[in-house]
């Protein structure tokens, strides 16, 4: 094992200015100048939401929910759709954005009914997270939604994306 001291930090890091390079309906991109913990002063490209609300903990949701069906096996539901970014579709989680006054249970039930038709239970939800800290400053809770099955409500769902799909995850 090394001997070796850490380098000193000489200033605490912080955002200098924030220059915007181009705005969008959704996002932003910022240049983004600031001073790293050795000092040096230092540039970063960053996108932002434009959608930030003023009273909501996180800018969105992702719902990780689990349908449950007598005599079935529990299942993960998941939704494909068309991202550009991407030039593909995806197969992820329900997921969208919090609207103003809205909490993080309240907008993760209306999601999964627009995405997938069902209506569920909001059983727990994470804490703020940011999901790619290097790139953007959008922030998100997840939300985890138990599904009856067995509910007339959610016997035969109607989805407003491309398909939805069913993960059985091992028992």
């Amino acid at each position: 094992m090394s001997n070796t001291e850490d380098p000193k930090v000489t200033t605490a890091p912080h955002i200098e200015k924030e220059e915007l390079l181009a705005a969008g309906k959704w996002v932003k991109l910022e240049k983004t100048t600031y001073v790293d913990p050795a000092g040096n002063t230092r540039t970063w490209e960053t996108v932002k939401r434009t959608t930030r609300q003023t009273n909501t903990e996180a800018d969105g949701v992702g719902i990780i929910a689990l349908l449950k069906r007598t005599l079935h096996k529990d299942c993960v539901v998941m939704v494909k759709q068309f991202r550009p970014p991407m030039g593909c579709c995806t197969l992820e989680f329900p997921a969208g954005l919090i609207d103003e006054g809205e909490t993080a249970e309240a907008a993760a039930l209306r999601e999964l009914k627009e995405e997938t038709g069902y209506k569920g239970e909001v059983v727990g939800v994470t804490p703020v997270t940011c999901l790619d800290p290097g790139l953007s400053n959008c922030t998100t809770q997840i939300v985890l939604v138990n599904i009856n099955g067995d509910d007339m409500e959610n016997i035969n769902p109607t989805q407003q994306l491309d398909q939805l799909f069913f993960f059985f995850p091992p028992q």
